[in-house]
């Protein structure tokens, strides 16, 4: 029963993260895990929590498969071993926060109540830390769709709004345990308070800065397609077509391309080598090559071609962009790799009196380094190409990061993506226009640009994360030395 309830729990935990109508089963996921828990030594404890984590992030990170399927050249049989061995080790998380909660509950009278979201959210913060870039699964993310439940990120990022799912599970918890109806009435009344002060800043006026008419380009081209240098002029035209659609129709501001949207390199030194039916200028993405080697770059061109500011993806993605310990993978292997090179310089780009930065794919992901990049900025823009990851949960997972930036920084965010989900994301975490998914797709948008006030996450960062693991880390720790404390004493006599 124990292990039936762990692994309900990762199911339950994990579908919000792969339909969004199921969000509401982050609530209530971890209960049955707590149950399994109950009268377990440590040793069985940290297995179950491996259960639920392996069911977890089984069913959230789907996705890894497809692009080892697809690109990597290896037997299928490799792929698979690849990919239990990465949720094997993923799943040691949710281990180590089990067998943490049986620790601290053994030694420590303190009330689960505090015991259990923060170990959870200890966890979830050292995942950002050791786990080769995989910065998916956060139980806040579970709610991005509902923008009045996540207004608290503005003040402790992501790491917060998990906080309080975890304590709403909790409760639950030991109303059913304990038999106390009163828990389930606090967790209603936390849920209440939150959405109270989601709605009540939602309602608020927002100062306009000025608009911003910016013109999406999806051309939906598939990553087989998109690497074969024999279809670039084929990709080029579709980009040039769409893209002329929308000056002749809408007559945008700025146009927008997906990350390397052709398989080229660009310089400041020459001008794009495209031809619009009226001058405008073009933010798109594509490589620089150096010395070094190629970096996957985002440049801002202004209506005459001109390349005025380019930035280079900073944090490359482990085996997809860059190949961690190279030296001991095989030559026959390595050929099927990316070996990208990580830029250095952060840029911010400026137009038209609004300016952004634009972290790269998968940066948007890390909410550090997206901290890190801003200094001030008016929005964000970012490109993305998903095509690697196929018609998998990907996408959706990308957009509830990318809402999540919105909301914590206070800034709106443009996302365009070669297969999609393309949006636009209002400063309070609303999708205010989008894409679907595997859709040749082109639209404009007029965006109103808030005059963008300072939150407490991006002046102080994950401090709610490092937190709760600081403070997990000295409980633990006091237990260890009280340990080999005992042992050493023994050892004396």
């Amino acid at each position: 029963m124990k292990y039936f309830l762990a692994i309900l729990s990762g199911t339950l935990l994990g579908l919000p993260f792969y339909k969004a109508e199921l969000f509401f089963l982050a609530w209530i996921g971890l209960v049955p895990f707590l149950f399994s828990l109950a009268e377990e030594n440590k040793k069985e404890s940290f297995f179950l929590g491996w259960l639920m984590g392996l069911t977890f992030f089984g069913i959230g990170g789907k996705w890894i498969i497809y692009p080892l399927l697809d690109f990597s050249g290896l037997p299928i049989v490799v792929v698979l071993l690849v990919f239990v061995l990465a949720l094997f080790i993923l799943a040691t998380f949710l281990g180590l926060f089990a067998i943490i909660l049986k620790l601290l509950e053994a030694r420590f009278n303190l009330h689960y109540l505090l015991l259990v979201p923060v170990s959870w959210t200890a966890i979830e913060y050292l995942r950002t830390i050791f786990s080769f870039s995989y910065l998916f699964g956060f139980l806040g993310y579970s709610q991005s769709l509902l923008p009045e439940l996540i207004q608290l990120a503005e003040y402790g990022g992501v790491y917060l709004v998990t906080f309080i799912i975890v304590i709403v599970n909790t409760l639950l918890f030991l109303a059913i345990k304990e038999k106390k109806a009163h828990y389930i009435l606090i967790s209603l009344l936390i849920v209440g308070l939150v959405f109270y002060q989601g709605s009540s800043k939602l309602a608020q006026p927002v100062a306009e800065k000025g608009e911003l008419a910016v013109g999406i380009i999806q051309p939906n081209i598939p990553q087989q397609i998109k690497m074969d240098p024999a279809y670039q002029d084929l990709i080029a035209e579709r980009l040039l077509e769409l893209s002329n659609h929308e000056i002749e129709e809408n007559s945008p501001d700025l146009l927008i391309w997906p990350e390397t949207a052709i398989l080229r390199t660009y310089n400041e030194e020459q001008k794009i080598p495209f031809d619009f039916i009226e001058e405008t200028p073009l933010f798109f993405g594509g490589f620089i090559r150096s010395s070094e080697g190629n970096l996957n770059s985002s440049f801002l061109a202004d209506a005459d071609g001109n390349i005025m500011t380019s930035y280079s993806k900073m944090n490359l993605v482990p085996f997809g962009e860059y190949t961690p310990f190279a030296e001991v993978i095989p030559d026959s292997m390595l050929g099927n790799l990316n070996n990208l090179v990580p830029g250095i310089e952060k840029e911010k780009f400026v137009f038209n009196d609004f300016s952004w930065v634009s972290p790269i794919c998968s940066e948007i992901l890390n909410s550090s380094l997206v901290r890190s990049l801003d200094p001030g900025s008016d929005l964000l823009i970012t490109i993305a190409n998903e095509a690697w990851f196929g018609k998998s949960n990907l996408p959706f997972q990308m957009i509830q990061a990318t809402i999540f930036r919105a909301v914590e920084h206070n800034f709106p965010i443009i996302k365009v993506g070669n297969t999609g989900i393309s949006a636009v994301v209002s400063n309070q975490g609303e999708i205010l226009t989008k894409t679907e998914t595997f859709k040749r797709d082109s639209k404009t948008f007029d965006l109103t640009i808030p005059t963008r006030k300072t939150t407490l996450y991006h002046k102080y960062g994950d401090l709610f994360g490092l937190i709760s693991l600081v403070v997990t880390l000295i409980l633990v720790g006091v237990i260890c030395f009280e340990r080999f404390n005992a042992h050493y004493i023994t050892k004396e006599k």
